[in-house]
């Protein structure tokens, strides 16, 4: 779903100057990858997968392809056949332009290790099974222009000019123009029979604070999410896109509104849970300050989860959260040396990752109870996915 913007001639983009400091900001540590993540600078012409795949098949076989868009900013995830292939995208196509006078390339390692595309469109294509039928560059300007055909007859902003909901942005710099965003994101395809606010929470919290959670009444298995920030929203789409929970695979879309209005009537769910609730001041939100949120590691579904603020217990004993929570069963566990008695630390693992990203909606945030201590309070089991 797109969000209509104001025409260029009423809007600034990007001058050269920004666009250099946007090029700068490359993430030099992400390790090399099959997958790249290409974000495009100055986007005013529509980008689908036929162009993207256009300006990344001279570097090697591109396998998949996904186009999502954050505010005035539109990404693509490009997958090759290998690594090769991906590292000669990404020195060959960075700081490229895609037509003559805009559409400029960053180009980095993703993070993510595979795609999952659902469906071919013009935002997604799996190559593996279906082609595209695309004609070759030809690449000729002071900054490479990697398409030399014309662009697209009517430019993006143009197209998108009919939505009033969107005021002009006067009186602002150009970057941040460029970086206006929604705190709110759209989750889709969501399985309606297993998840809930709360264990959609679980998945979430990972990425950034929860301001409020509301399931769609007409919109089954859709549901819209608020976080205390838009990077925290961008990271959690980032990451999550194209994971499989439930059988299902899911998808994130900014959202048109900057806030989620408080529900007094919510709906049931399936489950019996309401279908809104308010994460404010939450203690689950892992944020909440700069030393929480420096613990929290950000990381794309694995099949091993991280756990922490457990009492020691045996590795049973452990297992048997999971399977009394009637997520899917760890198939091993190892402890950290915890410096304290008190709470440990350690990694459980699971069959696949689809298991562990159920183990976690289904289990995290998890009171456990220590029978062996004379303090009976519960702990609160954290559970993120892991780099391993």
């Amino acid at each position: 779903m797109s969000r209509y913007r104001s025409s260029p001639r009423r809007m600034d983009i990007l001058s050269p100057e920004d666009v250099e400091k946007q090029l700068a900001k490359v993430n030099a540590v992400l390790a090399e990858n099959s997958i790249i993540l290409i974000t495009v600078l100055n986007p005013i012409y529509n980008i689908n997968v036929d162009i993207i795949y256009k300006v990344c098949r001279s570097s090697g076989e591109v396998h998949k392809i996904v186009i999502f868009e954050r505010g005035l900013v539109v990404h693509a995830l490009v997958e090759f056949k290998n690594k090769e292939a991906a590292k000669e995208a990404k020195d060959s196509l960075h700081g490229c332009n895609i037509y003559s006078d805009g559409c400029t390339l960053k180009v980095e390692f993703a993070r993510q290790e595979q795609l999952n595309v659902q469906r071919n469109d013009e935002k997604t294509w799996d190559f593996t099974k279906a082609e595209s039928s695309v004609r070759k560059s030809n690449p000729n300007n002071s900054r490479k222009v990697l398409l030399a055909e014309s662009p697209p007859a009517k430019d993006r902003w143009a197209e998108e000019e009919k939505y009033d909901g969107i005021k002009e942005f006067k009186g602002r710099n150009s970057e941040e123009m460029f970086d206006t965003r929604s705190p709110v994101m759209m989750v889709y395809n969501l399985d309606a029979e297993r998840f809930n606010c709360q264990r959609l929470f679980n998945l979430l919290c990972l990425y950034g604070n929860i301001v409020r959670i509301n399931f769609i009444r007409n919109k089954e298995g859709c549901a819209m999410v608020e976080f205390e920030h838009p990077d925290s929203a961008e990271e959690a789409a980032y990451n999550l896109s194209g994971a499989e929970i439930f059988g299902n695979i899911l998808s994130f879309d900014e959202s048109r509104k900057g806030y989620i209005e408080e529900i007094r009537n919510p709906y049931e769910l399936p489950d019996g849970e309401k279908s809104f609730e308010n994460f404010i001041g939450d203690k689950n939100n892992r944020f909440s300050t700069p030393k929480q949120a420096a613990k929290n590691r950000k990381c794309p579904p694995s099949k091993t989860l991280h756990f922490y603020n457990v009492p020691k217990m045996e590795d049973d004993s452990l297992m048997d959260i999971f399977s009394d929570m009637h997520a899917p069963f760890p198939t091993s566990v190892t402890w950290f040396e915890s410096r304290s008695e008190k709470t440990f630390t350690g990694l459980v693992e699971f069959d696949t990752c689809e298991d562990a990203c159920e183990a976690l909606v289904v289990a995290n945030n998890t009171e456990v109870e220590n029978e062996e201590a004379d303090d009976k309070r519960p702990y609160i089991m954290k559970l993120c996915f892991s780099k391993n």
